[in-house]
């Protein structure tokens, strides 16, 4: 009797979880892996150099564009993408930090993130650009208001005011719906 009961609450509970899995639910403890890919271009950009080194600049910016999701779920595919940003580099290097926002209509994902610039001159001695680090979401709004996420990115510029960016996590606490 034990048994059946225990093979029972195992089947539905299976059962329950493909289906959610289906409709593309995540409950509030469960994670969905998200990822995705943007272009971003400048719409403004701030430089202020600093006389205590050659090269060493402030840079304070905001970036646009538009993200396509990559990942086993349709995160924000086609979401609107601004981009925060400021930067302590020295010949292209250094720490960068900000906020991005990502939302589609009512549907609104602020994270906070951070990582490093790295700069390195090619055969030709023309600069490539990159950078990588990590973020976390801090505030939502509609389906994402009560979720909860992180992950890392990794990006390179492709012209002075232009640069892509490739990034991947988890999230929880909100409805996706999969691939």
């Amino acid at each position: 009797m034990l048994l059946q009961a225990t093979l029972r609450a195992g089947l539905v509970a299976s059962l329950t979880l493909a289906a959610a899995a289906l409709l593309g639910w995540s409950s509030g403890s469960a994670r969905s892996g998200i990822a995705g890919t943007f272009n971003a271009k400048y719409a403004e950009q701030h430089p202020l150099p600093l006389p205590d080194a050659v090269g060493h600049a402030l840079v304070l910016a905001r970036a646009r564009g538009v993200n396509r999701s990559t990942g086993p779920t349709l995160y924000m595919d086609k979401g609107e993408v601004t981009n925060f940003e400021f930067a302590d580099l020295t010949q292209g290097n250094g720490p960068q930090q900000g906020y991005i926002s990502m939302s589609q209509g009512a549907d609104t994902l602020i994270s906070k993130w951070s990582g490093k610039v790295s700069t390195k001159l090619s055969a030709e001695k023309r600069p490539i650009t990159s950078m990588e680090g990590t973020w976390t979401k801090v505030m939502g709004t509609g389906r994402y208001r009560d979720a909860t996420g992180k992950g890392t990115y990794k990006g390179h510029f492709t012209s002075q005011t232009e640069y892509t960016v490739e990034w991947s996590g988890e999230i929880s606490g909100e409805r996706l719906t999969q691939r």
